[in-house]
């Protein structure tokens, strides 16, 4: 064979190799890294990086926080003042396996104020997950966890006259079943909760204040069915499907009642990331809540589940949330209200490892059974600065405001809180 006929065929070969590569590049129909957003960029000078002990890859962390309260209570007058001391660790870790996986999550924090000691309370959470590789096409997964926490002052119903903030515990158990190919992609997640919901006392009296009628067993079913039409655009159905049993019934006029309930929420949507510099998923479908118990109303109307990036330059990124969804927000005569939040973020980056955020997010919640509906509004700026891949430190202000109006609202339950403080993260 002549030196130019082999030089043909090595230059043929090479563009069938390269052609096939680009193709299957092309072909990834799923992948959304065309924008790389601020706060997901890698900075291996900056990053912390994972401990190996044996099998697995352990991520650590100590946090150490003050942040300054004008208004504790969150209460419209008579506002009281404080410092809010946060100190605890988390642990994570995944095996580095080629297939399958386990891992564990484990955090336990103290929040204590300076002050007013009778606010202060545990975050504590755990928890194991494992995923089994059955084909290349084909996993399952699961997962247990346990928490302790607590509501805060700014939560609806830590606003109605109890001496401290709410503790409650969750258990629960989940499970997953994921199928994928070039183009279709079937995702299926079920979890099962038990909350339990600790009693208060009365500001002043000290009567108790029964909150057995919140604790429940709470199931979600949901499934989504994707199909790529290109690379940069999929289509979606999905479902939902959730059961409410509440461990008690309460007493309304003189009858016991059933807060429990079943509902679904059924979409579509699309999932893209395009070439003007805009990645999103949105979904827009019908929800439902039936009653299992006359006495309350079922719940029906439109639900929205959508988030999108946009990307102005490399240094920044904004991001904008929206849905609407029915809840549980603990109100003793009103079991469900619709949920309807919006928000936006924006994330700058100043420098490699100094970046700036500034983020406002917007919550009406429509009260079944009564006529009320609150208003909430959080505004907020935030600061890191990556000292190096050890050390980081945050700087925050935040403002929350409540506007609760109907004329099932008694007293004033409006307020407003500020916040300012700082963050110490450690990584081992």
């Amino acid at each position: 064979m002549s030196k130019l006929k082999r030089m043909c065929l090595m230059s043929v070969a090479a563009s069938v190799l390269a052609t096939s590569m680009a193709v299957a590049q092309e072909n990834n129909f799923y992948s959304r890294n065309k924008y790389e957003a601020v706060l997901d960029r890698a900075q291996p000078e900056f990053d912390p990086e994972p401990v190996r002990l044996g099998a697995f890859l352990v991520n650590a962390r100590g946090d150490l926080g003050l942040t300054a309260t004008d208004n504790v209570f969150a209460t419209p007058s008579n506002r009281q003042s404080d410092v809010l001391a946060r100190i605890g660790a988390s642990v994570s870790g995944t095996t580095n396996w080629a297939v399958h996986a386990v891992g564990f999550d484990v955090s336990a924090h103290r929040n204590e104020y300076l002050d007013q000691s009778n606010e202060s309370n545990n975050d504590l959470r755990a928890g194991l997950r494992g995923r089994l590789d059955v084909t290349r096409e084909f996993s399952l997964g699961g997962g247990v966890f346990a928490e302790q926490r607590t509501e805060p002052r700014t939560d609806i119903v830590n606003a109605f006259g109890i001496d401290a903030p709410l503790e409650y515990t969750v258990v629960g158990a989940r499970l997953s079943a994921d199928y994928g190919n070039d183009r279709v992609r079937w995702n299926n997640n079920a979890v099962v909760l038990q909350e339990d919901f600790k009693n208060s006392r009365q500001i002043g009296t000290g009567l108790p204040i029964d909150q057995s009628y919140r604790d429940r067993t709470f199931t979600e079913a949901t499934t989504r069915l994707s199909y790529a039409l290109t690379p940069d655009f999929a289509v979606y159905g999905q479902g939902s499907y959730r059961i409410s049993d509440y461990r008690t019934t309460q007493i309304i006029g003189g009858q016991a009642r059933s807060r429990d309930s079943k509902g679904y929420t059924a979409a579509a949507g699309v999932d893209f990331e395009l070439r003007s510099l805009v990645r999103g998923d949105i979904a827009v479908g019908y929800l439902k809540e039936d009653k299992d118990d006359a006495f309350f109303a079922d719940v029906s109307g439109l639900s929205i589940d959508g988030r999108l990036q946009w990307f102005p330059t490399r240094l920044t990124t904004v991001s904008l949330n929206a849905g609407r969804s029915v809840v549980d927000v603990g109100a003793f005569d009103s079991p469900s209200a619709l949920a309807t939040r919006g928000g936006a973020r924006v994330d700058h980056e100043l420098r490699r490892n100094i970046v700036v955020s500034g983020f406002a997010n917007f919550a009406n919640y429509e009260y079944q059974e009564i006529d009320r509906k609150d208003e909430n509004v959080e505004l907020g700026l935030v600061a890191t600065y990556k000292m190096n891949k050890r050390v980081h430190l945050d700087a925050f202000y935040t403002r929350l405001d409540r506007d609760a109006s109907g004329a099932a609202v008694f007293g004033n339950p409006n307020y407003d809180v500020n916040q300012v403080g700082i963050a110490l993260r450690v990584f081992p």
